[in-house]
C-alpha cells in the first residue's frame, strides 16, 4: 500500500510537473479578427503577447493587441480601414515600415533587434500587408509583429477585418529581441 501511494505520488508530481513547467513560447505566427461572438456582450479574440495565445475581448486582462475595422480620419476623409487596438494608458504602436513584398517585410522583422526611441501612436493605422510593428504592451512590456495577410471586408455591416502576423515578444521588460 505504501508502494501504492508513493508510485502514486511520484506519477502526480511529473504529470503536473511536466505540464506546468512548459514554458510559453517567445515567437510565432497566429491570425486574430474583429468578428464579433456572442449575443451580448459581443466579443471577438485578440491576442496576448506573454500568454502566447488568443484571448476574448471579455477576459481580464485582455488581449495585448486587436485588430480592428472602422472609421479612420485622415485629412477630413472618413476612410474604413483596418487598425490595431489596445487598451493601454500610453500610445502602444510604433509602425517601424512597410515593405512591398513579404521575404523583404521578413527581413526587417528578423534584423529588428531593438524598439528604439519610436514615434509611439494611439492605434496601428492604417494595417496594411508587410508592415512591421512595435508594441508597446500594457505591462510596459515590448513584441514586434509582421504582418502578413490584411484583410478588410467592407461589404458588410459592421465591416470586418482580419490580420495573419508573425510574432516576437520579449518578456523581460527591455525593449530589445533576440535574433529571429
Amino acid at each position: 500500500m505504501k508502494y501504492t501511494v508513493s508510485l502514486t505520488m511520484v506519477l502526480l508530481l511529473l504529470l503536473t510537473g511536466c505540464e506546468g513547467g512548459k514554458d510559453k513560447p517567445l515567437s510565432g505566427t497566429v491570425s486574430i479578427s474583429s468578428e464579433l461572438f456572442g449575443t451580448g456582450p459581443y466579443y471577438s479574440y485578440g491576442f496576448s503577447f506573454s500568454g502566447a495565445d488568443k484571448v476574448s475581448t471579455l477576459d481580464l486582462p485582455g488581449p495585448d493587441v486587436t485588430v480592428l475595422a472602422g472609421d479612420i480620419h485622415d485629412d477630413g476623409v472618413v476612410l474604413i480601414e483596418s487598425f490595431l487596438g489596445a487598451n493601454t494608458l500610453e500610445p502602444p504602436f510604433a509602425l517601424m515600415g512597410e515593405y512591398g513584398t513579404e521575404t523583404a517585410a521578413v527581413a526587417a522583422f528578423n534584423a529588428l533587434t531593438s524598439a528604439g526611441t519610436p514615434q509611439w501612436k494611439e492605434l496601428g493605422a492604417p494595417l496594411r500587408n508587410y508592415q512591421v510593428w512595435v508594441i508597446r504592451t500594457r505591462e510596459g512590456k515590448y513584441a514586434k509583429i509582421v504582418t502578413t495577410d490584411v484583410t478588410l471586408n467592407k461589404t458588410v455591416t459592421p465591416a470586418l477585418s482580419s490580420c495573419t502576423f508573425r510574432w516576437a515578444y520579449q518578456p523581460d521588460g527591455s525593449s530589445t529581441f533576440p535574433g529571429s
